[in-house]
């Protein structure tokens, strides 16, 4: 378990603009499969991407094999984001931060200097995020 920070962006829409926004100014790099790049924020394109691989991969389809596929969007949506998992939902950005892992170190610092611009309260739903003060106060 431990404790996580939950992000949450004002609109989810603004996912894709804020994962470009935080790779060119604070130099992160991203992961790309089947042309989606997979940046901090979950976008839409992402939650497409990963059912698509679900429901269609061979090695996809091993997981959650418990399933009958196709697995609908809905099922897989309350799957991610239903009580109990800590991914917040598209248009956010979720991290333990009890025990933070070596390759999540350079995102949370380009979110800690983000967060004194004052494009970080254009995009960031400050009230509903979870953990947001103790994630960016965080020494690393």
């Amino acid at each position: 378990m431990g404790t996580y920070a939950i992000i949450y962006l004002k609109k989810p829409e603004m996912a894709k603009e804020v994962n470009n926004l935080l790779k060119e100014k604070y130099n992160l790099t991203y992961e790309s499969y089947n042309g989606i790049e997979y940046g901090i924020f979950f976008t839409q394109e992402m939650f497409d991407e990963d059912l698509r691989f679900m429901n269609e991969d061979e090695v996809g389809k091993q997981n959650l094999s418990h399933y009958q596929r196709p697995i609908s969007k809905e099922t897989y949506y309350s799957l991610l984001f239903g009580i109990g998992n800590c991914f917040g939902d598209i248009g956010t950005f979720c991290v333990k931060i009890s025990c933070i892992a070596e390759e999540k170190i350079n995102t949370i610092k380009a979110l800690q200097e983000f967060s004194k611009t004052p494009e970080f309260k254009k995009y960031v739903n400050i009230r509903k995020s979870k953990n947001l003060r103790l994630l960016l106060n965080t020494k690393i």
